[in-house]
């Protein structure tokens, strides 16, 4: 079981992060202070400490020895003077490690008891004996320290004068690489570890603001679409943009399933009131045809004229009619399908409707762009469904206007478009002219579009109105099939 808690929101992770990066500075800073404590100036410091430190023992031990032995030491040569003092200094360096010295006569310009603790020391360089030379001139009862340079080295030198003035005693410390470039380099890598812990502590703050404002926008944005669902999230830059993007296609087929929703619910209430009309009215049909049909009969007979009896039996076939249609909306009859040219069909259509169109004296024109096109339908159902929209393009054509019905084939589909020479369909009428019982003629009955489109989906096509150009253009699609020989 983890021992943290898990984070409940996205503010507690980015918190969780930032402790996480103000714990990387800390780090960062406590390795800089400890690169900073062993820079050059602290290893000087503690090099002019142990060089005064040993410069004053060898101060006290050189006094002590020239008062009991008198000032016999410095009426000796040269070279006894530094092998009796060689002693005295191997003596006192003993305790400081790393250190050599020794005395130095001004007068001769030379060193005399030069060791280290060991008892052994190589001879000081020249740029060294120079600096010697100038530590015991500045000494005094202090120790004085003088600092020489040399690429990556550097070298420390204490003098203090003797008494008497006969010379200093000094002492020398070298400090090998205390100027080394990777010491100075690993410097920087460390400065550059706390700038950049700093930089992603930013960038961590920089990304929770960018990431809270496309949080608000999304949640405004889905606040905004529970009141109106026709609102659409606006554009948002970077990764909250492809979630935005994704929340308005969902709406937009959310919109679009409501709305098949609600034609299908429609369809099925209206097929089942269709139904039950149907029902209802053809018995008392067949009852009053059955009774023209008697009183016909006795016409035959001399006994009475049957002008009017003729006249409601046609107004009884044309109900019967329009309760077969309403019945084919409620419950499409089973299609007797069969592979067929289209061709003949549209021919048979339109031979249909020469009467009403002579009328009115509307000229029909078919054109084909390719013969032959054939497909697997119900041939009496799409006749009916031409016939349908030829009556319309009649009704709406001018006139001496012509009908163009034309065949073609797009993209594996028949194309069958009927166009008038109307006034074409307002559009605010337009979402509706599929909807049942809907209709702008007084006479009109509002079913011949809306079976007209149930008779093409169920043949696995539709039927569209094409806004584009005057008039008005239907046009049928309906998959094609490839015709037996």
């Amino acid at each position: 079981m983890s021992l943290w808690p898990a984070p409940q929101s996205f503010r507690a992770q980015i918190t969780i992060v930032c402790l996480a990066s103000l714990a990387v500075i800390a780090l960062a800073a406590i390795l800089i202070r400890d690169v900073i404590s062993r820079t050059e100036s602290r290893l000087l410091a503690e090099a002019r400490g142990q060089c005064a430190g040993a410069c004053r023992e060898l101060v006290r031990q050189h006094r002590e020895r020239t008062a009991w032995g008198g000032d016999a030491l410095s009426s000796q040569p040269l070279q006894a003077q530094d092998l009796s003092l060689r002693g005295l200094t191997v003596t006192v360096l003993r305790s400081y490690e790393g250190l050599e010295g020794g005395f130095y006569r001004p007068e001769a310009r030379a060193l005399i008891g030069h060791a280290d603790g060991t008892g052994a020391a190589r001879a000081p360089a020249a740029r060294e004996l120079e600096l010697i030379a100038s530590a015991a001139r500045q000494a005094g009862a202090s120790p004085v320290a003088v600092v020489g340079a040399w690429d990556r080295d550097l070298v420390v030198v204490a003098a203090a004068a003797l008494e008497g003035g006969s010379g200093a005693a000094w002492a020398l410390k070298r400090l090998s690489g205390a100027r080394d470039p990777v010491g100075r380099r690993r410097q920087l890598w460390y400065g550059a570890l706390a700038l950049s812990a700093m930089l992603g502590v930013g960038a961590l703050v920089s990304l929770w603001f960018a990431l809270r404002s496309g949080v608000a926008q999304i949640n405004a944005g889905l606040r905004r679409l529970e009141e109106d669902f026709g609102h659409r999230l606006p554009p948002i830059a970077g990764e909250f943009g492809e979630i935005s993007r994704a929340i308005n296609r969902m709406a937009d087929r959310r919109t679009a399933l409501e709305a098949e929703l609600r034609r299908q619910d429609r369809l099925a209430a209206l097929g089942k009131l269709v139904a039950g009309v149907a029902h209802e009215v053809r018995n008392p049909l067949n009852s009053v045809r059955l009774t023209l049909e008697l009183l016909e009969r006795r016409l035959r007979k001399g006994a009475v004229r049957g002008e009017e009896v003729g006249a409601a039996m046609r107004e009884i076939d044309r109900l019967d009619g329009i309760l077969a249609r309403l019945l084919a909306f409620g419950r499409p009859a089973p299609a007797e399908r069969r592979l067929q040219e289209i061709s003949p069909l549209v021919r048979q259509a339109v031979g249909m409707v020469q009467e009403p169109a002579g009328r009115k004296g509307v000229r029909i024109g078919v054109e084909s762009e390719q013969e032959g096109l054939a497909a697997e339908v119900d041939g009496a159902q799409i006749v009916q469904v031409l016939i349908n929209l030829l009556l319309n393009a009649i009704e709406a054509s001018p006139p001496g206007g012509l009908i163009r019905v034309r065949q073609s084939l797009e993209s594996g589909r028949i194309a069958l478009s009927v166009t008038d020479q109307g006034p074409g369909i307002p559009e605010a009428v337009r979402p509706h002219i599929f909807e049942a019982f809907f209709t702008t003629r007084p006479e009109g009955s509002g079913l011949g579009l809306a079976v007209s489109r149930e008779i093409a989906a169920a043949h696995g096509g539709s039927l569209e109105f094409d806004p584009g150009g005057p008039g008005a253009t239907f046009r049928l699609l309906l998959p094609a099939r490839r015709s037996t020989p």
